[in-house]
């Protein structure tokens, strides 16, 4: 939609630059391009946006679901686009709200061009809170995995031993190894030994991040 109204809001200063210079060619009117949670708020209240787009990781302190959540309590009806390197937004934190009603989902590293992003920018304008399924519910290993299996997948690439995992958790190191032998079969990782399948955990953890290792 030309001259659209529109928020970029993005931890990173060189994403935010460049992504925001893409998408003022492909015709939107980029309002903000900010970092924060307390700047997106602020640009909001100063230019009443049609839509936003967000990372999903910005640092310390409130994700990009929160901002969008804040964001859609002041306008029920803004559109609502995350742009991020995380297949999954698990793997930032398990305890994460839902996504917004409607919201769109991409992965950067799968977006081959801008007027691909643009063209889902303007979907999410012309219909808000259409509903709408999200990549890792869809042919995803990561689909498969519970809140608590992600955990653990997270606490194996930090570096934590089965011996840790089960006494911070309060459970047997037999029940850790079995979650983890039940991660590695969802990931589809070849049966090995606990030191290899370790590395090819951390591995399947940062590769779904968008942090190849």
């Amino acid at each position: 939609m030309r001259n659209a109204r529109l928020i970029l809001v993005e931890d990173d200063a060189f994403t935010r630059a460049t992504l925001g210079d893409a998408l003022v060619l492909q015709g939107f009117d980029v309002k903000a391009r900010v970092a924060t949670a307390g700047e997106a708020l602020a640009a909001q209240v100063e230019h009443d946006p049609q839509v936003a787009v967000l990372d999903l990781d910005l640092g310390i302190g409130p994700t990009g679901i929160d901002v969008a959540i804040a964001l859609r309590h002041k306008n029920p009806k803004i559109g609502i686009v995350f742009l991020t390197t995380y297949k999954d937004p698990r793997l930032i934190e398990s305890n994460l709200p839902t996504l917004p009603e409607g919201a769109i989902y991409l992965n950067k590293l799968e977006m081959n061009s801008t007027s691909a992003i643009a063209g889902q920018i303007s979907a999410a304008i012309l219909k808000p809170l259409m509903r709408r399924s999200f990549p890792w519910m869809r042919n995803s290993p990561l689909s498969a995995l519970s809140t608590l299996q992600i955990e653990i997948m997270k606490e194996i690439a930090e570096g934590a031993s089965t011996s840790e995992i089960a006494k911070s958790r309060g459970v047997s190191e037999q029940a850790i190894d079995k979650s983890i032998a039940r991660i590695s079969k969802h990931l589809g990782l070849p049966k090995s030994a606990d030191s290899h399948q370790r590395v090819q955990i951390v591995r399947a953890y940062f590769e779904n991040k968008g942090q190849g290792v």
